[in-house]
């Protein structure tokens, strides 16, 4: 059979890629606090890749490998903690390493020779420090001539026997190799150079390739040679990594014989065992739950290719592009059963769609494992001290974006380090522990995700930062007074910005945070800057957690229909024009104590002319960015939809305005509209932050704001923090079941409730129901059937509450000089529920 060497060596580059980033977390904690098991799982780690590489026939990695291991055997036989040296010497290995294994003809043997040479002046170093010469496990070193080449190990059995022309192999070799899962060999050579009577040369070829245990001649008793040298019969006893069969062709001698002393159990799960001296220390438990992880990872993950996953996701968005015109067709068919095999179908799409799109999403923490290595760096570069702390490892991010993100992230934290932590001695003065400290942490927020890195240093120097702006002529200096220190530290995104007075390796160049700014938005995301003189900086990213299959709200201007992403809607509300006012020629609206700027976006668009149509019905959608919130004026709500984006051409993707198109189910295609790039177009100012800085908004968050509807031609209200959505239903698919009203509702059986039957309305020319409220209660979803909302406002005029509300009726007041029942939607469908006989009674 045909070995696929390709397929074989891109695996081997995977693994290697893993082992490594595993080795540098180790030598990273090792750093921290010192445990035997890290200087072990090292160990294994560089064996592991030792042995991988000689099968490929990568010498320099596999000579690298093979030093650094015996410079790693020596700290475990020593049990003591490595110094800064040596800890910089295992890094630069690693590094190495990587770079081999990423590019094989980048690092040249020099390079190679030179960290060798330093690791065997760390070997010699430790000898001549007083330990006994003795052989080490996986070092040999040639013997002097005035010494035996055979070894003499301290303990008796220990030693390699002869009896009966048979060669006994100590025990400890078999429990080393079983421990290392590795084979063990007894090869039979002749010696052809004479000159070389210890055969040191022959040895030491074969240590580049395997552990030397043991090795000799054998002696005159069992016969085995003559009396000539040249004819003298050596042994060794070597550990391989691998099977027999790749250990032979990588022999440097012709073999007389080899003969397989012990070779590992392949198993499923194969158990994790400490060396024989680290057993007593750690507890078996220990081991138990490294098994445990190896088998979740041997029996619950599968590595498949990124091509086929994003196949994958094209054919799910697809589909979602089919499900959607599937469902638009159906409406005009007048079948229930077809209608609800089809919405079975859709709701499969639906799952279908978002495990496919969760194939893709990656933890943070793959991108968190960088981070300490870097911090290590950049302390040894600046001469600073820093403590790094991670929250949010556990958040999920889309493998493309955590990939398009991972040097932003880098830009930000040298940054933090090189510009706003302090010396040790600047932060002693100033009364700061001589530790900085910075955070990277990641949360969910409303569908995406916020990344923030935040540092206790020294803050952003705003006077330096606006002299620059005015030097470089980016603004004029009344610009400059006018604008908030918010706004002013916003120019360090702006490409070759830089308040450093000297250029340094890690900056000052002007190159990095305008990389962090255009990666992030490629990434769909928008990034900010906030900080205080003195106190720290905090650089904050919002990010989409996918880019290829987002919720958006259909809306429609002048005609056109537009998808406005949910994460970025805070509500809608239909326009009070009593609300609308002027100021200095811009349209301003009065949300709840606030002045909301508003925008005409047909105008915006370049799709109608720029005046308030009277005659036509306007509502706002108040939208928010992380620093700005408005609300754009439409004509036309249409219903929330899942969509395939999909990307702009070149000349609409410069206008900023969009962030991409769809595909509709009806087969047009509408505008994603970029609510973050409208705000920036618009140069509107910072408001978001203002009203969280006011009391006046803390105060109104406390207070209800009251929902507005009517039934019967009866205005009710409820606080509308107990409203998860607004929709509109067709009665033709409300269903009756045990003499409840419900409706099948994305996947659920939702109860829905008439208060024209609680509240005994009467009945008048009574239109039908399409609007549901949709209330969370400790039941599940429950849905109140309504005919008009109106609006939400904060007060209700000469409200009177009543002292009895167990029937669900706060009190009652006056809005637009009709009369409003205010009621406890929790209250209300409680006492529904427990008296369906009573609304059937009524009801007749």
């Amino acid at each position: 059979m045909e070995v696929d060497y390709e397929n074989l060596l891109k695996d081997y580059l995977v693994e290697a890629r893993e082992l490594l980033d595993m080795a540098e977390e180790s030598i990273l904690e090792l750093e921290k606090d010192y445990q035997p098991e890290q200087i072990n799982t090292l160990f294994r780690v560089i064996h592991t890749i030792k042995g991988n590489s000689a099968i490929f026939d990568f010498p320099l990695i596999t000579g690298l490998a093979h030093s650094f291991e015996s410079l790693l055997n020596q700290f475990r036989k020593k049990e003591t903690k490595p110094a800064d040296r040596e800890i910089g010497l295992f890094l630069d290995c690693i590094d190495a390493l990587k770079e081999m294994n990423e590019r094989r003809n980048s690092v040249p043997d020099s390079k190679v020779s030179e960290l060798v040479s330093r690791i065997n002046e760390s070997l010699k170093a430790d000898e001549r420090s007083g330990e006994d010469e003795k052989p080490r496990f996986g070092l040999f070193t040639p013997p002097k001539k005035d010494k035996p080449v055979n070894p003499s190990p301290s303990k008796e059995g220990e030693r390699i026997l002869f009896k009966d022309g048979k060669v006994l192999i100590p025990k400890s070799y078999i429990v080393k190799a079983e421990q290392e899962a590795s084979s063990l060999f007894l090869i039979k050579f002749q010696q052809k150079d004479p000159q070389d009577k210890n055969c040191s040369d022959v040895i030491e070829k074969f240590s580049g390739i395997g552990m030397v245990l043991s090795h000799g001649d054998f002696n005159g008793k069992n016969g085995s040679y003559s009396n000539g040298s040249e004819n003298k019969i050596h042994y060794a006893v070597i550990m391989y990594s691998a099977d027999k069969e790749s250990f032979l062709e990588l022999s440097p001698v012709s073999l007389l014989s080899a003969s397989t002393i012990f070779k590992p159990e392949l198993k499923e799960n194969p158990q994790v065992s400490l060396p024989t001296s680290d057993r007593s220390a750690k507890p078996v438990v220990e081991a138990e739950s490294q098994t445990k992880l190896k088998e979740v990872s041997a029996e619950h993950y599968l590595k498949i290719p990124l091509q086929l996953l994003d196949h994958m996701i094209n054919l799910a968005g697809e589909t979602i592009i089919v499900r959607n015109q599937l469902l638009q067709k159906i409406e005009s068919y007048d079948d229930p059963s077809l209608l609800s095999i089809v919405r079975n179908l859709s709701q499969l799409i639906t799952s279908s769609q978002e495990s496919v799109m969760r194939t893709r999403l990656q933890k943070l923490e793959s991108l968190y494992k960088r981070i300490p290595r870097l911090i290590h760096d950049l302390e040894r570069t600046t001469g600073k001290e820093v403590e790094l702390f991670l929250e949010g490892g556990e958040v999920e991010l889309d493998k493309n974006i955590i990939d398009s993100i991972s040097d932003p992230i880098t830009h930000m934290i040298r940054n933090s380090v090189d510009h706003g932590i302090e010396s040790p001695e600047e932060r002693a003065l100033a009364g700061k522990p001589k530790k900085g400290k910075i955070h990277l942490s990641a949360s969910l927020r409303g569908g995406n995700v916020i990344l923030k890195v935040e540092d206790d240093g020294r803050g952003l120097n705003v006077d330096s930062i606006k002299s620059k702006a005015i030097e470089r002529g980016l603004i004029t200096e009344e610009e400059a007074n006018r604008k908030s220190p918010e706004e002013l530290s916003e120019f360090i995104f702006s490409p070759g910005f830089s308040t450093a007075k000297s250029v340094s390796s890690t900056s000052g160049r002007g190159v990095g945070m305008d990389v962090v700014k255009m990666n992030f938005q490629k990434a769909g995301g928008t990034v900010s800057v906030s900080s205080r003189q003195g106190a720290g900086t905090s650089v904050i990213a919002s990010l989409p957690q996918t880019l290829s299959i987002i919720n958006c709200q259909m809306v429609k201007t002048s005609g056109m229909l537009f998808a406005i992403p949910q994460q970025n809607i805070s509500e809608l509300i239909l326009l009070d024009r009593r609300s609308l006012s002027y100021l200095e020629n811009k349209m301003v609206y009065q949300l709840r104590g606030h002045l909301l700027p508003l925008i005409n976006t047909g105008v915006l668009l370049g799709l109608s002319s720029d005046r308030l149509e009277e005659e036509k019905d306007k509502y706002i959608v108040v939208v928010h960015t992380e620093k700005h919130k408005f609300g754009m004026l439409i004509e036309e709500i249409e219903n929330p939809e899942e969509i395939v984006v999909k990307p702009l051409s070149k000349d609409l993707a410069k206008i900023n305005l969009y962030t991409g198109a769809a595909i509709l189910g009806d087969g047009n295609v509408a505008l994603i509209l970029d609510i973050s790039g409208i705000s920036k177009f618009l140069k509107l100012h910072t408001n978001v932050k203002e009203e969280l800085r006011s009391k006046t908004v803390r105060e109104i968050g406390e207070k209800e704001h009251y929902l507005l509807f009517s039934v019967n031609k009866q205005m009710f209200g409820l606080d509308s923090r107990s409203v998860i959505r607004i929709e509109q239903v067709d009665p033709k698919y409300f269903e009756r079941v045990m003499d409840r009203e419900v409706i099948q509702y994305r996947g659920e059986v939702v109860e829905l409730c008439r208060l024209d039957r609680y509240f005994n309305l009467k009945e008048e020319e009574k239109d039908v129901e399409r609007t549901m409220i949709l209330i969370q209660t400790s039941l599940g979803k429950k849905g109140i059937l309504v005919q008009e909302i109106h609006n939400v406002v904060g007060e209700i005029d000469s409200f009177s509450k009543n002292e009895d509300q167990s029937s669900g009726v706060i009190g009652n007041g006056i809005v637009f000089g009709q009369m409003v029942i205010v009621i406890d939607p929790i209250a209300v469908l409680k006492k529904i529920g427990k008296d369906i006989v009573r609304q059937g009674i009524i009801s007749e």
